[in-house]
């Protein structure tokens, strides 16, 4: 009951969505909801502290028959994160997403996408992870294209077909997966794994299948065109939660898989995933500085960032898995509050086009620090969490002997602090141009409540750099877990 929980709450509110109809009631209850969710998710930190890893047989079929929900330190790090952005991003859209959205479902679908987040997370067997992406993929095809706007139904199609590939790599892959071994549990496809080590060659296709899924999913090199066509054209609130939640989950997703299947083959699969980090940030850092939209800038720095996460895995050290479990939680909140910022300036002026804009930090100052503080997070300055980030980054990479991708690593942080200097130079410093039209405000209302999303999510920044400490040990103990597969299967399969 403990895990299932976390999707009988989004799934309660589903079914409470579906007979209420008056949206300020929905409205409230979305923020009950969120709120038990976090704090459900919260509860599971000293749970799995003590236990190490929380299994539950769904039905009481015992695992490889049945399905097993799986959270260690891992999933309950990630489920916590989500659920921070996720409440955050919804307090925030009560006043950032207009009443027509509202009314026609936008905290319907977001907690659709909750419960395919959380069951992704918590996910035993490959089957019910495809089952939670689908979930996903329906309920943010739909928050994408809620309006109707041109640009939002061409965004929400180049979304939805390149996501349906990658779904089609995904579901390949098990099925061939599942005719060579037999089944399709996480920690038992492992267990076989590790006793057909002579002859893991016949699983490669089914292998790299899956890799790519979820390569599509976590928008990486060469993979990750999907990402900038559709997400600069949702209302401010859903690319905020888009981007702190649905690439995590792909990028979560790898993690496992490499941590328990493709690291009998480190040496193919180590490299591979190095040139793919290293690539995905270059060509994301490069196609930001490029762009004059807010909004563009900040989805191209999206690849760019996960691409820290997948070089670290690429060290396969606990120092590395250590960088890059720290980096991606970094990484969720920095970018989300990001997008959330955007989200006040789009509402202001009516545009994110940085050549028309200017002279925000004066309009608003609080607004300007916000900003900084997630902006420079991301370069990676003292002593924001973004600092600890990168450094725990560059020093696995100096460890592990990967001289070549740490400064490839190096040059790419420059990158980024000169794309966030753009940004806050156009926006928030210079004098608004007076010899180009001015788009119309949004909506010129007090917005205290996308205020308070903001200052809470950059307070978890600074507070992330400030006590980097004990979450670095937290990250470290993951690290460890995970390199230990032996641990997940003999909890899993009840050995333990």
């Amino acid at each position: 009951m403990i895990l299932f929980a976390l999707l009988l709450i989004p799934f309660s509110y589903l079914m409470l969505g579906l007979l209420i109809k008056k949206s300020g009631i929905k409205q409230r209850l979305a923020l009950l909801f969120a709120t038990v969710n976090f704090l459900w998710a919260l509860a599971l930190v000293p749970i799995v502290q003590f236990r190490e890893i929380i299994v539950v047989q769904m039905g009481s079929w015992a695992a490889p028959y049945g399905i097993s929900l799986v959270a260690d330190r891992f999933s309950v790090l990630m489920l916590v994160v989500a659920a921070f952005v996720f409440f955050l991003t919804t307090i925030y859209a009560t006043q950032s997403v207009d009443k027509a959205r509202r009314k026609n479902g936008h905290f319907f679908f977001s907690f659709g996408i909750l419960m395919g987040v959380n069951g992704s997370f918590m996910a035993g067997d490959l089957f019910n992870l495809y089952v939670w992406f689908e979930v996903m993929l329906m309920s943010s095809f739909i928050l994408v294209s809620l309006g109707g706007e041109r640009q939002q139904l061409e965004g929400s199609i180049k979304y939805l077909i390149l996501n349906l590939i990658s779904s089609l790599f995904f579901v390949a892959g098990i099925g061939l997966l599942y005719g060579k071994l037999g089944s399709l549990n996480l920690a038992d496809l492992s267990q076989k794994m590790a006793s057909a080590t002579d002859n893991l060659a016949v699983l490669n296709p089914a292998l790299i299948l899956i890799f790519v899924g979820f390569s599509i999913k976590g928008a990486l090199f060469p993979f990750f065109f999907w990402l900038p066509a559709s997400y600069h054209t949702p209302p401010p609130a859903v690319t905020a939660l888009f981007a702190g939640l649905l690439t995590k989950v792909g990028i979560y997703s790898l993690v496992r898989f490499y941590t328990l299947f493709l690291y009998y083959d480190h040496g193919f699969w180590n490299e591979v995933v190095l040139w793919m980090g290293g690539l995905s940030m270059v060509i994301g850092v490069i196609a930001a500085s490029s762009q004059y939209d807010f909004r563009k800038i900040l989805s191209f720095h999206i690849i760019s960032q996960v691409g820290y996460v997948v070089i670290a895995l690429g060290f396969f050290t606990v120092a590395g898995l250590t960088a890059a479990l720290f980096f991606l939680v970094h990484n969720m909140l920095a970018k989300t509050n990001a997008f959330l910022v955007a989200g006040w300036v789009h509402r202001e002026r009516g545009t994110l086009n940085l050549k028309v804009l200017g002279d925000m930090f004066n309009k608003s100052p609080v607004w300007g620090i916000l900003f900084f503080i997630s902006a420079f997070s991301l370069a990676g300055l003292p002593p924001l969490s973004g600092f600890f980030g990168k450094y725990l980054v560059l020093k696995a990479g100096i460890e592990a002997d990967q001289i070549f991708i740490t400064l490839v690593a190096l040059f790419v942080g420059l990158f980024t602090l000169f794309s966030m200097v753009k940004i806050w130079m156009e926006v928030f410093w210079k004098r608004q141009p007076e010899d180009i039209a001015q788009p119309a405000p949004i909506n010129l209302k007090p917005a205290n409540w996308m205020l308070f999303s903001s200052v809470v999510m950059a307070l978890a920044i600074v507070g992330m750099g400030l006590w980097a400490a004990p979450i670095v040990d937290y990250c470290q103990l993951a690290a460890e877990d995970l390199l230990t597969p032996s641990k997940y299967i003999d909890y899993v399969l009840g050995y333990h």
